[in-house]
């Protein structure tokens, strides 16, 4: 028979038996597993809406037209000039031989350099029909070139420039007029569809050979520095100057009071 005191040390034994039986027995028990699960996937289904395109606008193979039409006697300010401005070619009809104009170191034969603005234009439109562009007043210095006087004004018909200004030279006094018809300019901005002719029958286009023989005196000039060749009529009114192109015809021709050009 056990006594008192032995009693408590057989419970803690006995304690201590049940504990590791089921230390044993759950370090024996399966592994729990677990199985890691994800969303189902479907495929992305896309609603895809049909367009239909307008068709695309036809292009026109001429530039946007910015064409410069200032109102005559219009003042521009000093840094305003028709540099900024590229005037559309709008290419006219053009009737070939218009009557009495004759390409002159003085002039166009119906109206003569010098002449007040207003007259000599409406003779020019009478024999050249509308001009196509008209810068109306600007600065002297413009895409035209560095041209004398304090204003310029460029009036334009297929192949054909017109240039008035108040510049003090030989043709001023001609009327007491500031403002005159100063000088003309061909082909400059293209072919001169108005054939227009000096007495002897040279105009843009001609040949060399062909101007040599209407203009024995001719002087000549060779190409140098990048300049293309030249040449030097004299007319009975003055000066015609013309520059060739690398086929040796006449490419532009010039005459009157001229601007500097860059």
């Amino acid at each position: 028979m056990r006594s008192a005191a032995q009693r408590p040390l057989l419970r803690s034994l006995a304690g201590l038996a049940v504990s590791s039986a089921l230390l044993a027995g759950a370090c024996t028990s399966p592994p729990i597993r677990v199985t890691a699960t994800t969303a189902p996937t479907s495929p992305l289904a896309l609603d895809v809406t049909q367009t239909t395109l307008a068709p695309e606008a036809p292009r026109s193979d001429r530039p946007p037209a910015s064409l410069v039409t200032a109102p005559q006697g219009a003042n521009r300010n000093a840094g305003e000039s028709a540099a900024t401005t590229e005037v559309e070619r709008l290419g006219a009809a053009a009737v070939p031989n218009p009557r009495g104009v004759v390409l002159d170191g003085d002039g166009l034969g119906i109206v003569g350099f010098g002449a007040p603005v207003e007259p000599a234009l409406g003779t020019l439109i009478e024999a050249l029909g509308q001009p196509v562009a008209d810068t109306g007043w600007i600065d002297s210095f413009s895409i035209y070139g560095d041209c004398p006087g304090s204003r310029l004004r460029v009036v334009e018909w297929p192949g054909v420039l017109a240039f008035f200004g108040d510049p003090e030279d030989r043709y001023l006094h001609r009327d007491s007029a500031a403002e005159h018809f100063m000088s003309w300019r061909l082909g400059t901005f293209g072919p001169d569809p108005y054939m227009l002719r000096t007495a002897a029958g040279i105009g843009v286009g001609s040949t060399r050979d062909e101007v040599a023989t209407a203009y024995p005196a001719a002087t000549f000039v060779p190409s140098s520095a990048g300049a293309p060749p030249s040449v030097v009529l004299e007319t009975a009114g003055g000066e015609l100057d013309g520059v060739f192109d690398s086929a040796g015809r006449l490419l532009t021709l010039t005459a009157g009071t001229r601007c500097a050009t860059r």
